[in-house]
């Protein structure tokens, strides 16, 4: 059967469109156009805020320590801090019972930056442990810490922290899996969106990479912002960063997110 000529000239052009996106695909998934990733300053609203902490002279709200809860059985929580930092101790438990939770929250504002970046870390990793552990209760716990009205004025305070410590592992070369935090953390903006695209563009550890590149793409990043850094880590030269951009780029072209 003979095609007409319409018809011939449309397949010809669909073939040259496959092919053109099958080579962009290799090209692209093959790492033939990647490039280092390269450290570089970080937003500088993480240093001013940080000053801006230490140099205030308001008082720092207290938080009271909640008496015990009957639902809580504290001979269990032992269980689950096994082989703990003094930090992460006081995350878990300022999470579970509230009994420390004045100490650590004021510990995120603490002079010494290296003190802050501590309990920020040990606190991310807390939550990585733990947000989906039913089985520990801290769940449930952590809803109700994130929804607290009361600590409002700590988030700010505790998502500066969060950064300085992101930005250190940056610095040190160091895998870190605080984007998690950061990014559910109540409160999060604009702010972070900024944190995020450059820690996707900056940080060593591809996971961080990954992970930074899908929050901006999630949180309201807008096009403007998302668009361009999916573009930018499609030469990324990790393979799953790359792949991870090219279909974050699709579900946007397709209306997913």
């Amino acid at each position: 059967m003979t095609l007409r000529y319409p018809l011939k000239h449309i397949l010809i052009s669909l073939t040259a469109i496959a092919l053109v996106a099958a080579v962009f695909l290799v090209h692209t998934l093959g790492g033939l156009n990647s490039q280092p990733v390269v450290y570089a300053e970080p937003p500088a609203f993480v240093e001013r805020y940080a000053t801006a902490i230490n140099n205030s002279t308001a008082p720092i709200p207290s938080v009271p320590a909640k008496p015990k809860s009957n639902d809580t059985d504290h001979t269990v929580l032992t269980k689950w801090m096994e082989g703990f930092t003094y930090e992460e101790t006081l995350a878990f438990k300022a999470i579970m019972t509230g009994e420390t939770l004045d100490e650590f929250l004021r510990l995120f504002s603490h002079p010494d930056k290296a003190q802050r970046i501590k309990v920020a870390s040990a606190f991310a990793a807390v939550q990585i442990k733990y947000t989906h552990n039913e089985e520990s209760g801290y769940p449930k716990k952590r809803n109700q810490f994130m929804a607290d009205k009361s600590l409002t004025a700590h988030f700010p305070v505790i998502r500066n922290a969060l950064a300085e410590a992101l930005i250190a592992t940056a610095k040190e070369g160091i895998p870190t899996r605080i984007p998690y935090t950061l990014a559910w953390l109540t409160g999060q903006g604009q702010e972070t969106i900024e944190l995020f695209t450059w820690s996707a563009q900056h940080h060593p550890d591809h996971n961080v990479r990954r992970s930074s590149i899908y929050y901006v793409s999630i949180l309201n990043g807008g096009e403007n912002v998302a668009g361009p850094l999916l573009q930018s880590r499609i030469h990324d030269p990790v393979y799953s960063v790359r792949k991870l951009a090219l279909d974050l780029r699709f579900r946007k072209l397709i209306g997913d997110i």
